[in-house]
């Protein structure tokens, strides 16, 4: 749908080609080795056909047909005594005593012609690899960008800037490397990190398996350039509502940002601490425009971003994850603790949940006193609280433990709910709490007051898009159905905390919001405007822009160092097909994860968009897939046709008719229904949306 929508456009269209002709050149070198090697055996070659089916288009040059056939994922060499669809030529006798029969060769010509293809693959793989290299190819760094929370990386307490250096001992050189190298791993992986402040540091990390792959739980880093409107689907690089849309003069696509205020900036998590640190502040950022020399920078004055609130305060839950080696490990803080009082503030009625992280960073390198209310209070290192000793206006309170800790200078809201299962965090001491949905109190004067009470509880948020101007029409991000409907008896999968829910408000600033709540067993349903409450006084970490995924152009002018970089990208993709197999037969890898043509076609024409040295990466890489599996051991593929010679080799005698049949036979049943599954998820899952949550 994407391929089509983009042939109108003269760009679309040379994308389009690029992916056909790339395509098809895969299928060609891979063919053009089994037809040459046959000749060079003076083997009959009655066809070679790109693509499988009806034959749309055909020559005769010589004694051989060439044909361009309807269904163009494939192609063939049709040899005298070897016909993948016509098993019984490889025993017959008559086509054997032809002396340019395929069968009439001895065993190593025909192990010479049946691995052509695969070698063939192999030595394009590396000139397409070669190719891209001397191009330049966009790679992006294995940086931690955004870390999910109660994740693995999380836990280990990586943050963004952070460089994956090396995976058991392997060096990781790209983003898409880490994920290879953690998703086809097996056990805790010995993990090497650049820290931001310089420092190497080796920790052992064991991977999340829940889902289809092992994962860390880390995400792309992100750059300092303003991304094209093309990267984001014409979508606005900024937030309605935000210091940003309100910047003078206006941020420009391409734009790369520099300075900010005083301070030189390089890479994104030096800006996201300055920017954190200086929220309340209007800032000059110093961007370079595109096509500007180096040392030209425009000004952009930003003003601060302030939180959207609705007005309602939720009561806090019990920490679900805490950090290795954080201040709140350390101190004896547990999961399941629930916090009521720090530095005898009490939590709700003083501290508002969402605004905690706050109140703990702004005490960094001070010892903080934090009450908890424990199930269990009887860890030698966690004694209940006498009643008597407790702070005042709390008297009488029971079964709460007294803790003692000192917050780290991280500043709060940089780990940001990514999804709608994110718990709220506090990174100075290394937790994730829940927020409840239960309501606690209401501000005055909010657009809650009135509308909603105290012991509500929120049932689902509905984002309503403003309503568009005349004569504009509703985008498609706006036509999205932004709603989180929460767990509840029947439906207990469903997200439970409030963190992302409120995190979203302050994305979808123009929205309005529609809560369900309940009351007394009875549902209501009310549609509130989000504002900012001056008297809080409370400021986003961010300005509201979105940038682009941080990469850099690997790229050479060295033909032998091209050749070197190529033959080593060959080498580690077949090694990682192989794992990949190996993963798929125990299980740690779903196969709903594998592409079909469709999903090929579609990434490559992805690809082919960003340029010719990613296009040229992508058909090398489908070069290696092309060969590692069709030198599998399964009958109808070549790795199939070599066990049989394997076995004429060895015992001096063709495998039966029938074994050959059966096991032909056995092997198309097999890849039908591979094809058939493949085909299904490149369109009705990955393209309509079927089973889609």
């Amino acid at each position: 749908m994407e391929l089509l929508a983009a042939l109108p456009t003269l760009e679309g269209l040379t994308n389009f080609l690029r992916v056909a002709i790339g395509l098809s050149l895969v299928v060609f070198f891979h063919e053009l080795g089994h037809y040459a090697v046959a000749k060079w055996c003076n083997v009959f070659v009655e066809r070679f056909s790109i693509g499988f089916g009806p034959i749309l288009f055909s020559r005769k040059w010589g004694e051989t047909e060439y044909a361009i056939s309807a269904i163009p994922f494939g192609g063939y060499v049709k040899m005298l005594g070897q016909d993948d669809m016509d098993s019984s030529q490889m025993t017959d006798e008559e086509i054997a005593d032809d002396p340019r029969s395929y069968t009439s060769k001895k065993v190593w010509q025909r192990m010479a012609i049946i691995s052509a293809g695969v070698i063939m693959n192999v030595l394009t793989a590396v000139l397409f690899y070669v190719a891209a290299y001397m191009m330049g190819v966009e790679q992006a760094p294995p940086v931690v960008g955004h870390v999910a929370v109660g994740l693995p990386a999380w836990e280990a307490g990586l943050q963004t800037g952070d460089e994956i250096t090396q995976v058991n001992d392997k060096d990781i050189n790209s983003f898409t490397d880490l994920k290879l190298s953690v998703a086809l791993s097996n056990g805790p992986l010995d993990v090497k990190i650049k820290k931001t402040n310089g420092d190497v540091v080796e920790q052992e990390i064991t991977p999340d398996e829940s889902g289809d792959l092992r994962i860390l739980g880390i995400g792309y880093s992100q750059g300092l350039r303003i991304p094209s409107p093309k990267k984001l689907g014409g979508r606005s690089f900024t937030i309605p509502g935000s210091g940003a849309a309100r910047a003078e003069p206006a941020f420009e696509a391409e734009d790369v940002i520099r300075q900010v205020g005083d301070q030189e900036v390089s890479e994104y998590y030096e800006m996201e601490d300055l920017l954190a640190e200086r929220a309340s502040e209007t800032l000059d950022f110093y961007v370079q425009r595109k096509d500007a020399p180096a040392d030209e920078l425009t000004k952009i004055t930003v003003p601060p971003t302030q939180f959207l609130e609705l007005g309602l305060v939720m009561d806090i839950g019990a920490i679900k994850f805490i950090k290795q080696d954080s201040p709140a490990q350390k101190a004896g803080l547990k999961i399941g603790d629930k916090i009521v009082l720090v530095n005898e503030r009490q939590v709700g009625p003083d501290i508002d949940p969402l605004r905690l992280s706050e109140v703990f960073s702004s005490l960094a390198g001070e010892k903080v006193v934090v009450y908890v209310r424990r199930e269990s209070g009887d860890e030698p290192d966690a004694k209940p609280v006498d009643e008597s000793e407790m702070p005042a206006g709390m008297e009488g309170t029971k079964g709460l433990t007294r803790i003692e800790l000192t917050p780290q200078d991280i500043s709060a809201w940089t780990e940001r709910p990514a999804t709608q299962d994110s718990p709220m965090t506090a990174p100075s001491i290394g937790i994730a709490y829940e927020i409840t949905r239960t309501v606690l109190s209401v501000t005055e004067g909010s657009p809650a007051d009135g509308q909603v009470e105290a012991g509500d509880r929120i049932q689902s948020i509905a984002y309503l898009p403003p309503e568009p101007e005349e004569g504009e029409e509703t985008s498609e991000e706006s036509k999205r159905n932004n709603k989180i409907e929460f767990a509840d008896a029947e439906h207990p999968d469903r997200p439970t905390d409030w963190a992302y829910p409120f995190w979203l408000m302050q994305e979808l600033r123009d929205h309005q919001v529609q809560l369900t709540i309940s009351r007394a067993g009875e549902s209501e349903e009310v549609t509130l405007k989000p504002v900012v409450l001056e008297e809080h006084e409370w400021y986003l970490p961010i300005r509201g822009f979105v940038l682009d995924i941080n990469t850099y152009k690997l790229q050479t002018d060295d033909v032998g160092e091209a050749f070197s970089m190529g033959i080593n990208s060959t080498q580690n993709k077949a090694l990682e097909i192989f794992l990949t197999l190996r993963s798929l037969v125990r299980g740690d890898v779903s196969i709903t994860n594998l592409q079909g043509p469709v999903g090929i076609a579609k990434a490559a024409y992805t690809i082919s968009s960003h340029g010719m040295g990613e296009l040229l990466a992508f058909l090398g890489f489908l070069s290696v897939n092309l060969a590692v599996l069709n030198f599998l051991p399964i009958p109808i593929l070549d790795g199939g046709h070599m066990v049989f010679l394997c076995w004429e080799g060895i015992t001096g005698q063709k495998p039966s008719q029938k074994v050959i049949e059966a096991s032909t036979l056995l092997g198309m049943i097999f890849l039908l229904l591979l094809v058939a599954l493949v085909m299904y998820m490149d369109i009705f899952v990955r393209i309509l949306g079927w089973g889609a949550e």
